[in-house]
């Protein structure tokens, strides 16, 4: 159950970022308790490495699903999202130069955004529960989780060529 906890918890990895974090933790939790009361316990030898082999076998099965698993968070958060992200990206898409907006601020060089596309891109970071977007020439990034220097967020790749390989694909034009 640990281990089945552990890797479920990756489809939380870019939208639900505290609900990741206790799954994967109580899933980690319980399978190293479950390892050791086994490996620590009178069980045979033969019954140790039988389990030994079974995590083992566990943890290269979630190395190899982890990289699946949180591209489907990301495309389910953008499923989930859609219209909003839709609107929002119209309205940045229209204007020039950086934008960057945060849960009270729009820092943008000119006042080109109507009192109504103010509230709705408000209102959009707010149903997105995005702590930034931030728009440049090529790109559209909404921040979905920071914590010091680690930072998770989507990308809408606004240019007809995709980006480098630093980003990796999700959706349509949609990055990581």
């Amino acid at each position: 159950m640990g281990v089945a906890l552990a890797i479920f918890s990756f489809l939380f990895f870019g939208r639900k970022q505290d609900t990741y974090q206790v799954l994967l933790i109580s899933g980690l939790v319980i399978a190293t308790v479950s390892y050791l009361l086994i490996l620590f316990g009178k069980e045979k030898l033969k019954t140790k490495l039988l389990w030994t082999a079974v995590v083992i076998l566990c943890a290269v099965i979630q190395q190899m699903t982890e990289p699946i698993l949180i591209n489907n968070s990301y495309r389910i958060f953008i499923k989930q999202n859609e219209n909003t992200l839709v609107d929002i990206n119209k309205i940045l898409n229209h204007t020039s130069g950086d934008v960057t907006i945060t849960a009270d601020t729009i820092i943008h060089k000119s006042d080109e955004f109507t009192v109504a596309e103010t509230e709705r891109l408000f209102e959009g970071r707010r149903k997105l529960g995005v702590y930034l977007i931030s728009k440049t020439d090529h790109e559209i990034y909404y921040g979905l989780w920071g914590f010091l220097d680690v930072r998770l967020g989507i990308t809408y790749w606004a240019e007809k060529s995709y980006p480098d390989i630093q980003y990796r694909h999700i959706t349509g034009n949609w990055f990581h």
